[in-house]
Protein backbone atom coordinates (compact mmCIF):
# COMPACT_ATOMS: atom_id res chain seq x y z
CA UNK A 1 0.00 0.00 0.00
CA UNK A 2 2.90 2.24 0.90
CA UNK A 3 4.61 2.04 -2.41
CA UNK A 4 1.38 2.01 -4.26
CA UNK A 5 0.49 5.74 -2.11
CA UNK A 6 4.56 6.52 -3.27
CA UNK A 7 4.17 5.48 -6.96
CA UNK A 8 1.50 8.32 -7.24
CA UNK A 9 4.08 10.97 -6.79
CA UNK A 10 5.10 11.79 -10.07
CA UNK A 11 5.41 15.11 -10.52
CA UNK A 12 8.54 17.46 -9.64
CA UNK A 13 8.20 20.84 -8.23
CA UNK A 14 8.99 22.36 -11.87
CA UNK A 15 7.07 20.33 -13.68
CA UNK A 16 3.83 21.36 -11.38
CA UNK A 17 5.10 25.27 -11.53
CA UNK A 18 4.59 24.93 -15.37
CA UNK A 19 1.12 23.88 -14.90
CA UNK A 20 0.79 26.42 -12.42
CA UNK A 21 2.41 29.20 -15.13
CA UNK A 22 -0.30 27.60 -17.78
CA UNK A 23 -3.41 27.47 -15.43
CA UNK A 24 -2.35 31.86 -14.72
CA UNK A 25 -2.45 32.06 -18.52
CA UNK A 26 -5.74 30.90 -19.10
CA UNK A 27 -7.15 32.74 -15.95
CA UNK A 28 -5.87 36.07 -17.40
CA UNK A 29 -7.15 35.34 -20.93
CA UNK A 30 -10.60 35.13 -19.20
CA UNK A 31 -10.24 38.32 -17.41
CA UNK A 32 -9.11 39.81 -20.50
CA UNK A 33 -10.23 38.66 -23.79
CA UNK A 34 -13.54 36.89 -22.93
CA UNK A 35 -17.06 37.49 -22.46
CA UNK A 36 -17.63 38.16 -18.62
CA UNK A 37 -20.51 35.01 -17.01
CA UNK A 38 -19.79 32.62 -20.41
CA UNK A 39 -18.90 29.32 -20.07
CA UNK A 40 -15.63 29.07 -21.47
CA UNK A 41 -14.67 32.23 -19.14
CA UNK A 42 -15.64 30.62 -16.27
CA UNK A 43 -13.85 27.41 -16.71
CA UNK A 44 -10.53 28.94 -17.46
CA UNK A 45 -11.22 31.72 -14.68
CA UNK A 46 -11.34 28.30 -12.35
CA UNK A 47 -8.71 26.54 -13.71
CA UNK A 48 -6.59 29.59 -12.87
CA UNK A 49 -7.20 29.62 -9.11
CA UNK A 50 -4.77 26.49 -9.03
CA UNK A 51 -2.07 28.89 -9.58
CA UNK A 52 -2.17 30.71 -6.23
CA UNK A 53 -2.15 28.42 -3.57
CA UNK A 54 0.60 26.37 -5.63
CA UNK A 55 2.94 29.39 -5.33
CA UNK A 56 1.93 29.87 -1.75
CA UNK A 57 3.42 25.76 -1.06
CA UNK A 58 6.02 26.58 -2.90
CA UNK A 59 7.28 29.55 -1.42
CA UNK A 60 6.64 27.94 2.11
CA UNK A 61 9.32 25.29 0.53
CA UNK A 62 11.40 27.92 -0.63
CA UNK A 63 11.81 29.02 2.68
CA UNK A 64 12.49 26.31 4.37
CA UNK A 65 15.32 25.76 2.09
CA UNK A 66 17.06 28.82 1.06
CA UNK A 67 20.30 29.71 1.49
CA UNK A 68 20.00 33.15 1.85
CA UNK A 69 16.36 34.99 2.70
CA UNK A 70 17.84 38.34 2.12
CA UNK A 71 18.50 37.15 -1.47
CA UNK A 72 15.37 35.36 -1.48
CA UNK A 73 13.24 38.79 -0.61
CA UNK A 74 15.74 40.89 -2.88
CA UNK A 75 14.45 38.53 -5.94
CA UNK A 76 10.61 38.71 -4.56
CA UNK A 77 11.29 42.63 -4.32
CA UNK A 78 12.65 43.13 -7.62
CA UNK A 79 10.13 41.31 -9.75
CA UNK A 80 7.56 42.63 -7.87
CA UNK A 81 8.35 45.56 -8.85
CA UNK A 82 9.20 44.85 -12.46
CA UNK A 83 5.65 43.51 -12.62
CA UNK A 84 3.43 46.39 -11.50
CA UNK A 85 3.19 48.23 -14.67
CA UNK A 86 2.36 45.03 -16.49
CA UNK A 87 -0.43 44.33 -14.40
CA UNK A 88 -2.33 47.00 -13.76
CA UNK A 89 -1.70 47.45 -17.67
CA UNK A 90 -3.12 44.38 -18.54
CA UNK A 91 -5.63 43.42 -16.34
CA UNK A 92 -6.78 46.78 -14.82
CA UNK A 93 -6.37 46.56 -11.30
CA UNK A 94 -5.10 49.06 -9.37
CA UNK A 95 -3.56 46.92 -6.55
CA UNK A 96 -0.32 45.34 -5.74
CA UNK A 97 0.35 42.33 -8.20
CA UNK A 98 0.96 38.72 -5.94
CA UNK A 99 4.43 38.69 -5.88
CA UNK A 100 4.11 42.01 -3.76
CA UNK A 101 1.57 39.30 -2.08
CA UNK A 102 4.43 36.56 -1.30
CA UNK A 103 6.82 38.98 -0.58
CA UNK A 104 4.48 39.53 2.59
CA UNK A 105 3.66 36.51 3.03
CA UNK A 106 8.07 35.56 3.51
CA UNK A 107 8.48 38.53 5.42
CA UNK A 108 5.44 37.14 7.95
CA UNK A 109 7.52 33.57 8.09
CA UNK A 110 10.63 35.53 8.96
CA UNK A 111 8.62 36.80 11.84
CA UNK A 112 7.15 34.15 12.76
CA UNK A 113 10.57 33.01 13.13
CA UNK A 114 12.07 35.96 15.02
CA UNK A 115 12.72 35.89 18.79
CA UNK A 116 11.08 38.93 19.54
CA UNK A 117 8.09 38.79 22.51
CA UNK A 118 4.96 36.48 21.19
CA UNK A 119 3.00 39.64 21.49
CA UNK A 120 5.03 41.70 19.33
CA UNK A 121 5.57 39.29 16.86
CA UNK A 122 1.21 38.76 16.84
CA UNK A 123 0.91 42.27 16.53
CA UNK A 124 3.58 42.66 13.54
CA UNK A 125 1.85 39.38 11.79
CA UNK A 126 -1.32 40.83 12.10
CA UNK A 127 0.05 44.03 10.46
CA UNK A 128 1.56 42.19 7.78
CA UNK A 129 -1.54 40.20 6.95
CA UNK A 130 -3.42 44.14 6.84
CA UNK A 131 -1.53 44.80 4.55
CA UNK A 132 -2.50 42.70 2.12
CA UNK A 133 -5.81 44.32 1.88
CA UNK A 134 -3.60 46.48 -0.65
CA UNK A 135 -2.59 42.96 -3.07
CA UNK A 136 -4.21 40.50 -5.63
CA UNK A 137 -5.12 37.80 -3.50
CA UNK A 138 -5.93 39.96 -0.47
CA UNK A 139 -5.58 38.03 3.05
CA UNK A 140 -6.76 34.89 2.42
CA UNK A 141 -3.40 33.94 0.71
CA UNK A 142 -1.62 35.22 3.52
CA UNK A 143 -3.53 33.37 5.98
CA UNK A 144 -2.94 29.81 3.81
CA UNK A 145 1.01 30.87 4.05
CA UNK A 146 0.90 30.88 7.90
CA UNK A 147 -1.23 27.93 7.98
CA UNK A 148 1.06 26.10 5.97
CA UNK A 149 3.82 27.36 7.20
CA UNK A 150 2.64 26.16 10.88
CA UNK A 151 1.98 22.57 9.06
CA UNK A 152 5.35 21.94 8.24
CA UNK A 153 5.74 18.58 6.81
CA UNK A 154 3.00 17.19 8.57
CA UNK A 155 0.07 16.03 5.25
CA UNK A 156 -2.72 16.18 7.41
CA UNK A 157 -1.96 19.84 8.77
CA UNK A 158 -1.12 20.82 4.87
CA UNK A 159 -4.20 19.04 3.57
CA UNK A 160 -6.12 21.33 6.61
CA UNK A 161 -4.76 24.48 5.61
CA UNK A 162 -5.98 24.21 2.06
CA UNK A 163 -9.06 22.99 3.26
CA UNK A 164 -9.43 26.47 5.17
CA UNK A 165 -7.78 27.97 2.12
CA UNK A 166 -11.01 26.12 -0.02
CA UNK A 167 -13.22 27.12 2.96
CA UNK A 168 -12.84 30.85 2.91
CA UNK A 169 -12.54 31.21 -0.79
CA UNK A 170 -16.20 29.62 -1.42
CA UNK A 171 -17.80 31.94 1.51
CA UNK A 172 -16.15 34.72 0.02
CA UNK A 173 -17.19 34.26 -4.12
CA UNK A 174 -20.72 33.48 -2.22
CA UNK A 175 -20.70 36.71 -0.73
CA UNK A 176 -19.60 38.62 -3.46
CA UNK A 177 -21.79 37.28 -5.80
CA UNK A 178 -25.05 37.82 -3.49
CA UNK A 179 -24.02 41.50 -2.56
CA UNK A 180 -24.19 41.98 -6.57
CA UNK A 181 -27.47 40.43 -6.62
CA UNK A 182 -30.90 42.15 -5.95
CA UNK A 183 -31.55 41.05 -2.94
CA UNK A 184 -31.43 37.18 -1.67
CA UNK A 185 -33.43 35.09 -4.08
CA UNK A 186 -33.29 31.19 -2.99
CA UNK A 187 -32.58 30.51 -6.57
CA UNK A 188 -29.73 33.31 -6.82
CA UNK A 189 -28.38 32.14 -3.32
CA UNK A 190 -28.29 28.12 -4.70
CA UNK A 191 -26.51 29.39 -7.86
CA UNK A 192 -24.14 31.31 -5.59
CA UNK A 193 -23.11 28.40 -3.34
CA UNK A 194 -22.61 26.31 -6.68
CA UNK A 195 -20.62 29.23 -8.45
CA UNK A 196 -18.79 29.23 -5.19
CA UNK A 197 -17.79 25.53 -5.23
CA UNK A 198 -16.86 25.29 -8.73
CA UNK A 199 -14.64 28.53 -8.22
CA UNK A 200 -12.72 26.10 -4.54
CA UNK A 201 -11.89 23.64 -7.27
CA UNK A 202 -8.37 24.78 -8.56
CA UNK A 203 -7.46 24.95 -5.09
CA UNK A 204 -8.48 21.12 -4.15
CA UNK A 205 -6.29 20.22 -7.19
CA UNK A 206 -3.26 22.41 -6.04
CA UNK A 207 -3.97 20.57 -2.65
CA UNK A 208 -4.07 17.09 -4.57
CA UNK A 209 -1.02 17.90 -6.91
CA UNK A 210 1.60 19.42 -4.09
CA UNK A 211 0.48 16.82 -1.39
CA UNK A 212 -0.59 13.54 -3.46
CA UNK A 213 1.47 13.55 -6.93
CA UNK A 214 4.78 15.85 -6.00
CA UNK A 215 7.69 13.97 -5.25
CA UNK A 216 9.63 16.33 -3.18
CA UNK A 217 12.00 16.77 -6.37
CA UNK A 218 13.20 19.49 -8.25
CA UNK A 219 13.66 18.81 -11.88
CA UNK A 220 17.24 17.90 -13.02
CA UNK A 221 17.49 19.63 -16.27
CA UNK A 222 17.35 22.73 -16.88
CA UNK A 223 17.80 24.32 -13.35
CA UNK A 224 18.89 27.68 -14.27
CA UNK A 225 16.54 27.91 -16.47
CA UNK A 226 14.18 27.09 -15.18
CA UNK A 227 14.68 29.48 -11.95
CA UNK A 228 14.78 32.79 -13.12
CA UNK A 229 11.90 31.11 -16.32
CA UNK A 230 9.16 31.20 -13.53
CA UNK A 231 9.93 34.98 -12.24
CA UNK A 232 10.85 36.64 -15.80
CA UNK A 233 7.06 34.89 -17.26
CA UNK A 234 4.72 36.53 -14.56
CA UNK A 235 5.61 39.91 -15.77
CA UNK A 236 6.15 39.09 -19.43
CA UNK A 237 3.26 37.05 -20.45
CA UNK A 238 1.17 39.94 -18.27
CA UNK A 239 3.00 42.32 -20.47
CA UNK A 240 2.72 40.41 -23.62
CA UNK A 241 -0.74 39.97 -23.15
CA UNK A 242 -1.52 43.37 -22.86
CA UNK A 243 0.18 44.01 -26.17
CA UNK A 244 -1.82 41.67 -27.98
CA UNK A 245 -5.29 43.07 -26.51
CA UNK A 246 -3.78 46.68 -27.94
CA UNK A 247 -3.25 45.06 -31.81
CA UNK A 248 -6.75 43.52 -31.36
Amino acid sequence: MESSRLNMRVLNRDAIKYIAMSAMLLNHISIMFLPTGSLLALVFEYIGYFTAPTMCFFLVEGYGYTRSKKKYMKRLLIFALLSEIPFVLALGYFQLNIIFTLLICFLIFCVMDSGMEPWKKNLLIFGLVLFTIFCDWAVLLAVAAILLKKAGNDTRKQAGAYGVFAALFWLINIQNFVALADGVDPVLFGYAVLHGFYATLGIIASGIVTLVLYNGKKSEKYKKFNQWFFYIYYPAHLLLLWLISRIV
